[in-house]
């Protein structure tokens, strides 16, 4: 299964190490998988298509103008043929790929300097975030459990993550 956020992303959040994050690996893998799914249904209860889970990222290699029609990254062997991204948040869709460009590009609405980054999907940098909003909090939660705490720290995380995904999945763009 592939998820919408890495372990890193949600270690990050939690300000664990790198030891630390190898220790809770699996558990914060379960936490992620259910953000996943979360965000899956919720965009399935709107009528919408599952976002893109792809999270292909390099750099633009050299500037580009608004409304280019052909990005060239520093390597592009990674994206697919055709899809939807984002320049630095700036969301375009390109039909057709050689090695290291982009072709057919439309809706670049913004300049962009050489060496920003470009994702593949959409809005993939937002759900990425999401997910791992969702997921932490969930951690967090869970470790609470075991503890008597009133931190609040998981709920908001969690309920952040609910908030902006349902806004998101209800708008169907960024």
């Amino acid at each position: 299964m592939t998820y919408y956020c890495s372990v890193a992303d949600v270690g990050l959040r939690l300000g664990l190490d790198s030891a630390q994050r190898s220790r809770a690996s699996s558990r914060i893998t379960s936490c992620i998988r259910r953000a996943t799914i979360k965000i899956d249904q919720c965009f399935k209860d709107y009528g919408r298509d599952e976002p893109s889970k792809s999270t292909q990222s390099n750099t633009l290699n050299g500037a580009i103008t608004a409304g280019a029609t052909t990005l060239t990254l520093t390597s592009g062997t990674a994206f697919s043929t055709s899809g939807n991204g984002n320049v630095d948040g700036d969301s375009f869709t390109w039909s057709g790929k050689s090695t290291h460009q982009l072709t057919g590009v439309t809706g670049l609405s913004f300049d962009h300097a050489s060496g920003v980054t470009v994702e593949e999907g959409e809005f993939a940098h937002v759900v990425r975030e999401i997910c791992g909003d969702i997921a932490s909090g969930l951690y967090l939660e869970d470790e609470a459990t075991h503890q008597k705490s009133d931190d609040m720290r998981g709920y908001n995380l969690r309920e952040r993550g609910y908030i902006e995904l349902q806004r998101l999945a209800h708008l169907g763009s960024v």
